[in-house]
């Protein structure tokens, strides 16, 4: 990793670059050197993050707007779609920047970061609710002095054994109930100085630039969990929707990890199918006590899922 990072951001067609020597930067605890800059507005932005405009993004915004705490919301849409138009005809009134390119994760969160002013920032993707208190708990973290906030997410039809695999496939780590020394930190808001002094999100990969930020900051400056803040998430509900899903989610997997760490597509791979145990043994352990047997009937689903995820991986162009 470079001593000098730089990411880039685009409004209106306009592009800025911001640069942070890491290097002269000092290594005191940013968690202690923020505090909430309690001003007349929300505390909290929600950036929105939506590609083609999914018909799941009005329950997003929605969920948003509906807190008992208000929030800065911006919607960042690329792909096409005409995000404004669906949003203002389900009556939601919300900050809206269009881009008919389609933009990589780290692109729209920074396009969102740049249009937005209140301290903390924080982002739901368009097939995620965020469930009662999530602004307010955020807020209430932040303003403890915690520089960033992880959350935990939720299956959205648990019931479903389909939706429950994919669902425990890719995050068993970031349900409610992990051992917390096992949960993965992501779904995070942040303080915005924490953009000011370790640069953007990158916008050149297709997945994982959360991961990435994560590895410039900090050790005190990284997510703390927070379980008690909930998103749900809408995943497959189909056997052949969920096996396609793994399977791009192995090919983008591959790619991450490639910019991110150097891994070749075969050691991703390896790691996929490692996990598969893991994810079988905690699945019993996390999921609540009335989804027991959409649990049950989801284990051999996960197990295939995971070999399908790491096809997807193996399938991956990775210059190596």
């Amino acid at each position: 990793m470079s001593a000098m990072l730089a990411s880039s951001f685009s409004t209106s067609g306009r592009t800025s670059l911001v640069s942070v020597d890491m290097a002269n930067q000092p290594h005191s605890v940013i968690r202690h050197e923020l505090s909430a800059s309690v001003g007349h507005g929300p505390e909290l932005a929600v950036v929105v993050l939506s590609y083609k405009c999914r018909p799941s993004l009005v329950s997003a915004v929605r969920s948003i707007c509906e807190q008992d705490e208000p929030a800065e919301v911006v919607v960042v849409n690329s792909g096409g779609g005409e995000a404004s138009e669906h949003l203002s005809a389900a009556g939601l009134t919300v900050t809206v920047i269009e881009r008919e390119e389609r933009l990589y994760p780290g692109g729209a969160r920074n396009l969102g970061i740049a249009a937005t002013t209140a301290p903390y920032v924080a982002f739901l993707a368009d097939d995620c609710e965020a469930q009662p208190g999530w602004v307010r708990a955020r807020r209430d973290a932040h303003r403890r002095g915690e520089a960033a906030v992880a959350s935990a997410l939720l299956c959205d039809a648990p019931a479903n054994p389909v939706a429950l695999a994919g669902h425990l496939s890719l995050f068993v780590r970031r349900m409610p109930g992990i051992d917390p020394a096992l949960a993965l930190n992501y779904g995070a808001s942040y303080d915005r100085r924490l953009f000011e002094r370790y640069a953007l999100f990158r916008d050149d990969i297709e997945s994982g630039e959360d991961t990435e930020f994560h590895q410039r900051l900090a050790e005190a400056d990284k997510p703390a969990w927070h379980p008690e803040i909930r998103s749900s998430h809408k995943g497959p509900a189909t056997v052949a929707f969920f096996l396609r899903d793994q399977f791009e989610r192995g090919r983008r997997t591959a790619h991450a990890w490639f910019a991110i760490n150097g891994l070749r597509r075969d050691q991703v791979a390896i790691n996929i199918v490692k996990r598969i145990g893991f994810i079988l043994r905690q699945s019993p352990r996390v999921a609540e006590p009335r989804d027991r047997i959409a649990t049950f009937l989801a284990l051999p689903l996960i197990a295939l899922g995971g070999c399908v995820y790491a096809l997807g991986a193996l399938s991956a162009y990775t210059r190596k």
